[in-house]
C-alpha cells in the first residue's frame, strides 16, 4: 500500500527529474548555438584560405597540413609518417650510414715534451689517436695570360689565317674557369649579379661587374646551347614525357616556362604562349610517346595519347568534397579506386589483365559520371572527369607511365624560387640564358653529372675557336 509520504517522494523525484531535463534541453539548445557559430567560422576561415590553396596546390606547399603536423605530438608524428618524400633522418631498424673518410694529403705529428699539469718530462709516446681535419685552401688569386695571336696570310689563295690556342676565348677576357662559376653562381646558388661580382672580387681578387658576371652567364649558355638541342632531341625520342608549364614575366608582360622532363633528361622552354604550339615546337608534331601532363587544353589540342594526372583530381576532389555534402562519396570512392589499381599493379600483371583491369576501372569511373548532383563543384569535378575519360587509366595499359605529374612539378621548383628572385625576364637573351643554363643544370644533376665540370667542359668544347681559324679574303674592287 503506497502512503502519503512515498507518494510526496516521488512527486519530488519527478519534479527534480523535470528540472534537469529543463537545464539540459537549455544546455543542448546553447550548445547547438555555439556549433552553428563554429560551422560559420570554419566555413569562413575555409574560404579564407582557399584563396591561398586551391585544389591544384602540390601536397608540399599545403600550409593546413603543415600546420596539423607541427601541433602533433611525436606519438602522433610516428603514427602519421609524412607523405612528402619520407622522414628526415635514418629509418628504424636501418643501419647508419657513415661519410667515407677520405685519405690523407699529409700526416703532421702532434707531440708534447712535458705534462702540462706538473712539468714532468715525457719518455715516449704512449699512443696515437689520429684525427682528420679537411680543409679547402686559400683562394687562389686568378692567372692572368696574354696571348699573342699571330696572323698569316696565303702567298698561293690570298687567305688569312689567325693562329688560336685551347685556352683562348674567342671573346671577353675571362677564361672557362670564371664563366662556370659565374653560371653555377647565378643558377645553382641564386646570387644576383652583383653578388656574384663580390664573391670574384673577395674569393680571388677578381674585378667583375655585374654586367660582366651578366655577360659570363650569356657565353655559359651560348656555349650550353648545343647540348641543350641534344637535350631536345633525346626528349622527342622518349617514350614517355611529364609536361608542365608555370607563369613568368618577360619585361613585365606575361609568358610561360614550360619543362619537359624524362628519366634522364630535362628541358625547359620559355614561351610567350600557353597553347599546343609550344609541345609542338619543343617535341614535334609527329611525337608518338605519351604525355604525363595535368587538365589543360593544351595538351588533348596536342596528342591524344595522354596521361592525366590522378594527384590533381584526386585534390580537386577533396576540394569539392569541402565544399559540397555530395562530393564526399565520390572523393572516397575515387581515392579507393587510385589506391585499389595501385596495389593491384604492384604484382607482375600480363597483357590480358591489364587490358581487363582498365576496363573495370573505366566502369567505375563511369558509375561516379553518371551520378546526379546538383550544379556546383561537385558537378564541374564529375565534367572533368568524363572530359578527360579516355586519359585516367593510361598508365594501367602501359607499365612506363606514372598515373601522376609529380616529376613535372617537381622539376618546376627551381624556376619558381627562382623567378620568386629574379622578378622578370628583360629580352630574348635572358630568355635564352634562363631556358638553356636550367636545363642543363637540370639534365645533369639526374644523370650524375658534376655541372662545375660540365660547365668547363661545354665552354672549353664550343666557347674556344678552333685551333686554325681560317678568314676568308676579301676581293679588292680595283
Amino acid at each position: 500500500m503506497v502512503t502519503d509520504k512515498k507518494v510526496e517522494q516521488l512527486l519530488e523525484r519527478i519534479t527534480h527529474l523535470e528540472n534537469r531535463i529543463d537545464e539540459l534541453e537549455q544546455e543542448n539548445k546553447e550548445l547547438k548555438q555555439a556549433n552553428q557559430q563554429l560551422r560559420k567560422e570554419n566555413k569562413r576561415l575555409r574560404a579564407k584560405l582557399r584563396w591561398y590553396e586551391g585544389p591544384h596546390t602540390p601536397p608540399s606547399k599545403d600550409q593546413s597540413d603543415q600546420e596539423e603536423s607541427s601541433s602533433s605530438t611525436p606519438d602522433e608524428d610516428d603514427e602519421q609518417p609524412r607523405t612528402d618524400g619520407g622522414t628526415p633522418g635514418r629509418k628504424s631498424g636501418h643501419d647508419p650510414e657513415w661519410r667515407d673518410a677520405p685519405d690523407p694529403d699529409r700526416e703532421i705529428e702532434v707531440t708534447c715534451d712535458c705534462c702540462p699539469d706538473c712539468g714532468e718530462a715525457f719518455d715516449e709516446s704512449a699512443g696515437v689517436s689520429p684525427r682528420l681535419v679537411e680543409e679547402l685552401p686559400d683562394p687562389q688569386p686568378p692567372e692572368v695570360t696574354q696571348y699573342n695571336r699571330h696572323h698569316y696570310e696565303c702567298h698561293s689563295c690570298g687567305a688569312e689565317t689567325v693562329a688560336s690556342h685551347p685556352d683562348c676565348p674567342d671573346e671577353g677576357q675571362f677564361g672557362v674557369n670564371v664563366i662556370a662559376q659565374a653560371a653555377l653562381s647565378r643558377y645553382d646558388h641564386r646570387l644576383p649579379y652583383r653578388k656574384i661580382g663580390d664573391r670574384f672580387e673577395q674569393l680571388h681578387g677578381l674585378e667583375l661587374s655585374g654586367a660582366s658576371a651578366w655577360h659570363s652567364t650569356e657565353r655559359a649558355a651560348r656555349a650550353g646551347r648545343c647540348e641543350y638541342e641534344q637535350i631536345r632531341r633525346q626528349i622527342q625520342q622518349a617514350g614517355v614525357v611529364h609536361v608542365d608549364e608555370t607563369g613568368i614575366k618577360r619585361d613585365g608582360e606575361q609568358a610561360w616556362i614550360w619543362t619537359f622532363t624524362t628519366e634522364e633528361h630535362t628541358l625547359y622552354a620559355v614561351r610567350e604562349s600557353r597553347g599546343s604550339d609550344v609541345p609542338a615546337e619543343v617535341l614535334g608534331e609527329d611525337f608518338a610517346g605519351t604525355v604525363v601532363c595535368d587538365g589543360w587544353t593544351a595538351y588533348p589540342a596536342f596528342s591524344s595519347n595522354l596521361q592525366r594526372c590522378w594527384a590533381h583530381i584526386l585534390r580537386e576532389a577533396e576540394d569539392a568534397a569541402d565544399k559540397q555534402v555530395e562530393g564526399e562519396p565520390i572523393y572516397r570512392a575515387l581515392k579507393q579506386l587510385y589506391v585499389a589499381l595501385q596495389t593491384r599493379l604492384e604484382s607482375d600483371l600480363t597483357v590480358r589483365e591489364r587490358a581487363e583491369l582498365q576496363l573495370v576501372a573505366r566502369r567505375e569511373l563511369e558509375s561516379l559520371i553518371e551520378r546526379s548532383v546538383p550544379d556546383g563543384p561537385v558537378a564541374t569535378l564529375l565534367g572533368k572527369i568524363e572530359g578527360g575519360l579516355d586519359h585516367w587509366l593510361t598508365f594501367i595499359g602501359e607499365p612506363a607511365v606514372s598515373p601522376t605529374n609529380n616529376s613535372a612539378e617537381n622539376a618546376l621548383r627551381e624556376p619558381v624560387v627562382l623567378r620568386k628572385i629574379i622578378g622578370t625576364l628583360r629580352n630574348d637573351r635572358g630568355m635564352f640564358v634562363h631556358e638553356t643554363l636550367l636545363s642543363l643544370l637540370a639534365t645533369w644533376r639526374q644523370q650524375g653529372r658534376n655541372p662545375y665540370d660540365e660547365f668547363k667542359r661545354v665552354s672549353q668544347d664550343n666557347e674556344m675557336i678552333p685551333r686554325a681559324q681560317t678568314v676568308p679574303a676579301v676581293e679588292s674592287s680595283g
